[in-house]
């Protein structure tokens, strides 16, 4: 793998459980892309003139240790593979001071026109310059507790109202988080959800038991991994809520799916399930789940919800 990104965590990046929000890894890693693409012989491709870029379609992101204010970090990476029209890429995120990883994401990308999104093939330089680039995918970056094939289920308003999943975010996308092509920068697939799971009161009621003034420890929902099925990118002004199932609960972790959905037509926007667990953030380790709570967690299950 060559670098691709080297940088550190700043504070105001950092969220209540005191590390790096989930959605500056996608920052960070958009900008080592770039580079990627750069070093393969590619033309700029996050530059408002660029005449072809690079698309995520579905994006698998691995969180290995934490990242504190103040840490520094490097991104290194490189091709997986490629077809006509897309690649698949491995970007490791490392502790600077030690080597560590500290999180790994496998991106599949189109090589597509900007303003359509339509795939067209690579250049001829592309196919001379990418053996060297060429890796082997590490084991620490392989799916650990989710499956990595494509759901079969409708994700739709209507399936939504069927399977009764509460709706935990609603908004619009502002202009503020577009890119130089209008269209939604990657880091807002983990950073809306971010911002709404919170809300999601069955799969967590450990930490909702807080903001409802029970008396409770210090408990907040930490991000293990995920997978994201982008189905279309929003423009801004365009709508979303987000409708959310619990897929499995075991005696650490929970497997949560959301649907960020488009209001006005039901249609999705992407899909994502994530593998998650209650954090003690006055031990910085994952939380001891008492029976009564495992039982109240196990009933709020969604038998076939699927990502």
């Amino acid at each position: 793998m060559i670098e691709l990104w080297r940088g550190c965590v700043n504070a105001w990046e950092c969220d209540e459980l005191g590390h790096f929000n989930v959605r500056f890894y996608l920052a960070r890693a958009s900008e080592a892309l770039a580079n990627l693409a750069e070093a393969a012989g590619l033309n700029p491709i996050h530059c408002p003139h660029a005449l072809a870029t690079l698309i995520p379609q579905d994006l698998h992101v691995r969180f290995l240790a934490e990242a504190r204010p103040g840490a520094p970090l490097f991104i290194e990476g490189g091709f997986l593979g490629f077809d006509a029209a897309t690649a698949d890429i491995i970007l490791t995120m490392r502790h600077a001071g030690t080597g560590k990883p500290a999180a790994s994401l496998t991106l599949r990308v189109a090589h597509a026109a900007p303003d359509s999104a339509t795939p067209f093939d690579w250049p001829a330089r592309f196919a001379e310059t990418v053996n060297a680039l060429t890796v082997e995918l590490p084991d620490y970056a392989r799916p650990r507790g989710l499956a990595a094939g494509p759901s079969t289920l409708d994700a739709a308003w209507r399936t939504a109202d069927a399977l009764k999943l509460p709706v935990i975010g609603r908004g619009r996308f502002g202009p503020q988080e577009m890119d130089a092509f209008g269209t939604l920068r990657a880091e807002f697939l983990l950073g809306r959800v971010s911002d709404s799971v919170t809300n999601f009161a069955a799969a967590f009621p450990e930490e909702w038991a807080i903001h409802a003034g029970e008396p409770a420890g210090n408990i907040g929902s930490a991000l293990l991994e995920c997978m994201i099925h982008v189905h279309r990118w929003p423009r801004a002004g365009e709508g979303f809520a987000i409708r959310s199932g619990l897929k499995s609960a075991g005696p650490k972790v929970r497997n949560i799916v959301h649907w960020v959905l488009e209001p006005a037509t039901g249609k999705p926007w992407w899909t994502m399930e994530g593998v998650a667990a209650p954090m003690d953030l006055d031990a910085r380790k994952l939380a001891e789940i008492d029976p009564e709570t495992r039982a109240k967690v196990e009933a709020a299950i969604v038998p076939g919800i699927e990502a």
